[in-house]
């Protein structure tokens, strides 16, 4: 800064000197704003020369050495060309990453695709070709929707473009959908970042393979062994109806017809998941269910499976519609509420309600004041035969499947399960629905 008042000053001195030597020379022969003028003129060319030159060494070549002039001029080709030279050193730098970037990405086994706002394609790597059929040269700059015809991919980028706008809705992280060919099953994810999207699409093809070949196996052996179970189950009762005299034999056909009522328990429970799962393929039912008459048969249900030995409050809202499958919801529900029954102890207080929430969801919630559980079982526990104590499940009956129907059911609802529980407090069971799937009365 010092250095180009130095100049500055320096500049003003030898213009002062210079005008101030043409005007004694003017007075000298008799005519001196002549020579003033001349003198201006003179500089200002000079100056409109030097200009002339900065913009002819800018638009050929900055990396070029610049031009040399003296004074203030020559200061300013010299901090430009140093400018120059750091950016075009940083921008070196930027593609050097860029490359990397892009180099990381082709061998990635994804296909990666980076959108725009407005959902067009900025950059896409090579396994695009391959799943989408995406072509670089005349692709680039395209809107992803209108290449990929797909209602369901629509939908969910819809459902991305709400949550960016208010930030309310929690949208699903991933999408399966068929590649464009129908040869492969695609999982897609969309991570928003900026004002831009990057979409990442996996090949889980054998990954679905694997989950149809074990729910067709489920299936088909519950199916299998429904029928040797309603036989032994025929028999043992033939048999306690001509043996309950005899003590010796009494307890062990009651003990018999005990386990075998509780694998048929199990083979049901099976079949209903496997049925629920195959059903997630598929679209939903559009079929508007009366919840209040729902869940006043599911009290009824309730206080028959209570047989009087809890206190069971019911809490209803004028939210009386809800979309959805009314056979996979009762059996949810039911589950809800008869695992809050069969957990709760002898006089215990179990509530279930039915309310539009402050996020506008509709929750169908279930809470007792039983023993509760630990905080380390509550994620595990919609996993399958799951049990927090397994020797307690066996005396109740529990299956250890009703909380994996459950959150199957839900989520086959577009909707959310959520547990809270603590210790000798009790637990909550909230099913969560969407605004879309709701109609009040």
């Amino acid at each position: 800064m010092g250095q180009n008042k130095h100049y500055l000053f320096n500049e003003i001195i030898w213009i002062s000197i210079g005008l101030i030597g043409l005007l004694l020379f003017g007075y000298a022969i008799g005519n001196p704003w002549l020579l003033f003028s001349l003198g201006l003129v003179i500089y200002i060319f000079w100056h409109l020369r030097q200009l002339t030159r900065l913009v002819h060494w800018l638009s050929n070549n900055q990396l070029d050495m610049p031009p040399d002039a003296g004074g203030l001029w020559g200061e300013v080709f010299r901090h430009l060309y140093r400018i120059q030279r750091h950016n075009r050193h940083r921008q070196e730098k930027l593609m050097v990453v860029l490359n990397r970037y892009k180099e990381s990405t082709e061998a990635l086994p994804d296909a990666t695709i980076i959108l725009g706002g407005n959902w067009e394609i900025e950059w896409f790597n090579s396994k695009c070709e391959t799943y989408f059929g995406l072509k670089k040269k005349k692709d680039v700059g395209q809107s992803l929707t209108n290449l990929i015809r797909s209602p369901i991919l629509l939908d969910f980028i819809e459902n991305h473009s709400c949550e960016k706008k208010d930030g309310v809705e929690k949208v699903k992280d991933t999408l399966e959908i068929p590649s464009p060919d129908n040869k492969k099953i695609l999982s897609i994810r969309l991570i928003p970042y900026g004002h831009k999207f990057l979409l990442i699409a996996r090949d889980v093809t054998s990954i679905q393979k694997l989950k149809t070949i074990r729910q067709d196996f489920v299936a088909n052996v519950s199916h299998e062994l429904r029928t040797p179970l309603t036989v032994l189950s025929g028999y043992l009762e033939t048999l306690e109806d001509h043996l309950h005299d005899e003590p010796v034999y009494a307890s062990s056909i009651q003990l018999m017809q005990q386990q075998s009522n509780r694998m048929c328990h199990i083979v049901e429970d099976l079949l209903l998941l496997s049925t629920i799962e195959s059903n997630e393929k598929h679209t939903l039912k559009k079929e508007f269910i009366d919840m209040n008459a729902l869940i006043m048969m599911l009290k009824k249900e309730a206080l028959v499976l209570s047989n009087g030995k809890h206190n069971i409050e019911l809490e209803n809202s004028d939210l009386k519609w809800l979309k959805g499958d009314n056979n996979e919801l009762q059996s949810a529900f039911s589950n809800l509420i008869s695992n809050a029954i069969r957990y709760t102890p002898e006089g215990g207080d179990i509530s279930i309600r039915w309310y539009l929430n402050e996020n506008e969801k509709g929750c169908f919630e279930v809470q007792d004041n039983g023993d509760g559980i630990a905080q380390h079982h509550v994620e595990r526990l919609t996993e399958r035969f799951y049990r927090v104590d397994v020797g307690r499940s066996r005396d109740k009956g529990g299956t250890g499947l009703g909380l994996a129907i459950v959150k199957h059911v839900v989520a086959h609802h577009h909707g959310q399960l959520i547990i809270s529980s603590e210790v000798g407090k009790g637990s909550v069971f909230r099913c969560e629905f969407p605004k879309k799937m709701l109609k009040k009365g």
